[in-house]
């Protein structure tokens, strides 16, 4: 492990010095351009001329320790297996908020291959070049693990702001960070997670929130850029949410210039049965189209879930309906891996035009047998009729085994995730049906330690 460890710290300074040199110029000059950058600056000068008391809220400094093994199979052939064994170390910087106002977070990681079998596809990592041009004259299918690459950068860096104006919160950030809405998000399945560019405000007052994000890059969650253009000129979100007679409702917009505009709509509501006994229950409707691009573009889906939560145990159903197209998600490039925001959304998407999808859930935390960190989540979902087709069909089955220690271990925790997928499909038209087969298992063990 001490070997590891160093040579992990090797793999921070070579991609420190091969990204830092590229990006320093561009960087510098966006932070140049900042206006939020300025006015920071000048606060902080004002606060030092006047010399005020700075007092630092809640700093933090977080390191983490990843180990993921995952041996998946996508089809026939080397090409469509996936067998890697990697780890990683990230270091987590929270400065807190400085007078209670402003902040900055700073999260840096590397990532090792303990091993990538030849010819693999890899997903935690970065894909081999020879590999990736498969066809060329300069294709070589024997160099292929041999040129796996170790991966190491900034996740995060970002600035964070918040003040308190009468009755309304006002928040906000700047840079690179990882981000969660309900249309677009960063992707955070990996040994180091993806992110975006950009800022983002709110406003909350009395329980309700309205926010907004405008985006411009994006890294992606298997390579050490600090950021890249995106596929489209920038991305923009506003949204809402707010809680009606106990209904917490949820709107957002989204435009990918020049690519397409998208809605979300969101109704959840518990309704409480007695002790230890409950029911959550959410309506989602989403709708898409193209934003004056030559490709035409519509799409819609409405997603109904129902869960009844009883004790330590739940099991619960939901259906999802896509029409007018397939759904399109993760095509506005760098950071963006896809966001279909369905209870449908599992091992595969659930979300080809006309496409009929069910999903049932169960689970059980084992607290009530004196293993409160120990949880079981069982999945399976079936989707059909899917329009273009005069057969489809396809079903999974998932289960997550998850294991988080307490007392001198508190940190640590395992989690093994299996799936197993089938499609049959046969355009209108055709006389042969296509089988499409994948199956896999993933291991996840990450331990995280406070130094302060």
């Amino acid at each position: 492990m001490l070997r590891r460890a160093q040579h992990l710290l090797a793999v921070c300074r070579r991609n420190k010095y091969k990204t830092h040199n590229k990006k320093k110029t561009h960087t510098m000059k966006n932070l140049k351009a900042s206006a939020l950058g300025a006015a920071i600056a000048a606060a902080v000068a004002a606060t030092s001329a006047q010399a005020v008391e700075v007092v630092t809220t809640d700093p933090s400094f977080k390191l983490s320790y990843k180990n993921y093994k995952w041996d998946e199979d996508h089809g026939s052939g080397s090409a469509n297996k996936r067998d890697e064994w990697v780890h990683a170390l990230i270091a987590d910087f929270d400065t807190g908020y400085v007078n209670d106002v402003i902040g900055a977070v700073v999260t840096v990681g590397a990532a090792d291959v303990i091993s990538a079998k030849k010819g693999s596809k890899f997903s935690n990592i970065e894909g081999n070049k020879l590999y990736e041009t498969k066809g060329t004259a300069a294709y070589d299918a024997e160099k292929a693990q041999q040129k796996a690459n170790n991966i190491a950068g900034v996740q995060q860096a970002y600035l964070k702001a918040k003040y308190t104006l009468g009755a309304v919160d006002l928040a906000g950030a700047y840079g690179v960070k990882k981000r969660s809405y309900e249309l677009y998000g960063n992707a955070g399945s990996r040994v180091l997670p993806a992110s975006s560019y950009g800022l983002d405000l709110s406003a909350s007052l009395m329980g309700a929130t309205v926010y907004g994000a405008h985006l411009t890059k994006g890294s992606n969650r298997n390579d050490s850029s600090f950021t890249k253009d995106l596929d489209v000129d920038s991305i923009r979100i506003l949204g809402a949410n707010f809680t009606v007679a106990d209904v917490a409702l949820t709107a957002e917009a989204l435009r990918a210039k020049d690519l397409y505009k998208k809605k979300f709509l969101k109704a959840a509501y518990t309704l409480p049965l007695g002790e230890d006994l409950s029911v959550d229950m959410d309506a989602r409707y989403a709708t898409a189209k193209d934003d004056g691009s030559a490709d035409k573009y519509k799409s819609s889906y409405y997603n109904l879930n129902a869960t009844v939560n009883f004790g330590s145990a739940y099991v619960g159903a939901g259906y999802n309906k896509t029409k007018d197209g397939d759904w399109k998600a993760g095509d506005t490039g760098a950071g963006d891996h896809g966001t279909f925001n369905s209870s449908l959304s599992q091992w595969a998407d659930y979300s080809a035009e006309g496409e009929k999808a069910y999903l049932l859930t169960a689970g059980y935390n084992f607290a009530d047998l004196g293993l409160p960190g120990l949880s079981i989540d069982l999945t399976t979902a079936k989707g059909h009729d899917a329009e273009g087709f005069s057969t489809f069909d396809r079903r999974e089955y998932s289960s997550y085994i998850s294991y988080a220690f307490d007392g001198q271990l508190d940190g640590l925790s395992l989690a093994w995730y299996h799936f197993n997928y089938k499609l049959d499909e046969r355009e209108t038209g055709s006389t042969e049906t296509q089988k499409t087969k994948e199956k896999g298992n993933r291991l996840y063990l990450k331990y995280s330690v406070a130094v302060f």
